[in-house]
């Protein structure tokens, strides 16, 4: 819920209080972020979303100075609350840009965390800048404050974007505070072959228009790239990649400069390992988004071969993501009171494919889950159809050998009952079926280990 400024001026909290300003301000993840943070620091706290416009903002950090802690700020306040400030922090005043405000002893004091949130994410990805070409697209308030660190962190640094003014315009500022730096503007024509990192801070690539891309390809010499977009979590500027680059989206950055706000705030330290828990939440609530903004479905919906981990991979997304979930066999089993392996024996699988269907009809008419299906429900057309009028199908391709440890112990697998070579049989129905899946899906991740294929399905949607 975004609060305007009559809404705050009546807000009276009941514990500690915090807020981000900016205009306009639509859905903003910043509430559940810090959220998760105040959880993980077993701090009882709220924070608010308020809307507030320019000529609003002093009023605004007036009624904040009475009523909260401190407050993060977004466009277009960045620059604009520094005159409004008692104190600033140096690498802020660098930068011309404020993002988090501390209110102490009657004082408001600026700082910006973004610095921390992107230099922290090249830390946990072992990226080294001393000395590497780096190539950062952009001049904007992203580009500035990821330019910035490149700069000081000694790196030879290349600003480049569709304005050769601008980006000689900043050049200009990084070197007033760091003369000696090594900083060149330049055209895209003239990024050097041997540019190693390159760092996109444009909205180019951004959710509604992904197909928007700074540039056209990669230098050939690339083995970092990072994205400061996290709306699509796989942007265009990081498909651009080839296989061996590492990658990385805006998500991290996202949780490490919040972090750093608490920190300031109230000198909260964080273990590394929550701002990965965290980061997994961020994701997970990113791909229930985009599941409704862009593509206009409801669930999420896994297919596979048997034994691919379509059951344990759904509860966990169900888990991150807020969803419920569903196993569709389990789902039939308890409706008609017997096993799978009742029901082909009994009746045969035909009967069994018809109450499939039947039932996939009651599932996918349920509103926010993520549903784990049989190993042949997509195999009849009649049941895709079904299942894509409210869902996003993604195809778990795990690996044959993986599928035959998961299998080892299994004995209740109807279709590869009575058979004299199991394994003949297995891999047979696994080559008859892997294209069907690929076909049908809106999606196919293959990873054989189960933390990567989370993600990697995550960043998929």
């Amino acid at each position: 819920m975004v609060l305007t400024l009559e809404n705050f001026k009546n807000f009276k909290p009941t514990r500690p209080t915090y807020a981000l300003f900016g205009w306009p301000l639509g859905h903003t993840m910043s509430p559940e972020l810090h959220s998760q943070l105040f959880n993980a620091a077993n701090m009882e706290a709220d924070y608010l979303a308020i809307a507030v416009k320019p000529e609003e903002l002093e009023e605004a950090m007036n009624l904040a100075k009475e009523k909260l802690q401190g407050i993060n700020l977004t466009i277009p306040h960045k620059k604009a609350v520094i005159d409004l400030l008692d104190a600033i922090d140096p690498s802020a005043m660098d930068l011309h840009s404020v993002n988090t405000v501390q209110f102490k002893n009657g004082e408001a004091i600026g700082y910006n965390t973004d610095i921390f949130g992107f230099a922290s994410t090249l830390e946990k990805d072992g990226i080294e800048l001393k000395n590497k070409k780096t190539l950062v697209i952009g001049y904007g308030g992203a580009s500035t404050v990821m330019a910035y660190h490149c700069a000081k962190s000694k790196s030879n640094l290349y600003i480049t974007g569709r304005s050769l003014d601008k980006a000689y315009k900043l050049k200009n500022e990084l070197k007033a505070s760091m003369p000696s730096a090594k900083i060149t503007a330049c055209t895209r024509k003239q990024i050097p072959k041997d540019v190693e990192i390159v760092i996109n801070g444009t909205p180019l690539g951004m959710y509604p228009n992904e197909e928007k891309k700074p540039l056209y390809f990669l230098p050939r010499k690339t083995k970092y790239v990072f994205d400061a977009i996290y709306n699509p979590p796989k942007t265009s500027t990081m498909k651009l990649a080839k296989r061996d680059v590492k990658t990385r989206n805006g998500i991290y950055m996202l949780v490490m400069q919040a972090a750093a706000a608490q920190t300031i705030w109230n000198n909260t330290q964080f273990e590394w390992n929550v701002f990965d828990s965290i980061a997994r939440r961020v994701l997970a609530q990113m791909a229930v988004k985009r599941l409704r903004e862009k593509y206009n479905k409801n669930n999420l919906v896994l297919c596979g071969f048997m034994g691919s981990g379509k059951t344990t991979v759904g509860k966990k997304l169900a888990r991150f993501m807020g969803l419920k979930h569903i196993d569709a066999d389990v789902y039939l089993e308890e409706k008609e009171g017997r096993t799978i392996s009742e029901i082909f024996a009994q009746d045969g699988e035909k009967v069994f494919r018809e109450l499939e269907t039947k039932y996939l009809k009651e599932i996918c008419q349920i509103d926010g889950a993520v549903i784990s299906l049989g190993g042949g429900a997509v195999l009849k057309p009649e049941n895709v159809q079904i299942i894509k009028q409210t869902g996003f199908l993604i195809h778990l391709d795990t690996p044959f050998y993986r599928i035959v440890k998961n299998l080892e112990s299994s004995s209740n697998r109807p279709l590869l009952d009575k058979r004299t070579d199991r394994m003949t049989e297995m891999r047979k129905l696994y080559n008859a079926r892997k294209h069907i899946y690929r076909q049908v899906s809106d999606r196919s991740v293959r990873s054989p280990r189960l933390s990567e294929l989370v993600e990697d399905l995550l960043q998929s949607i």
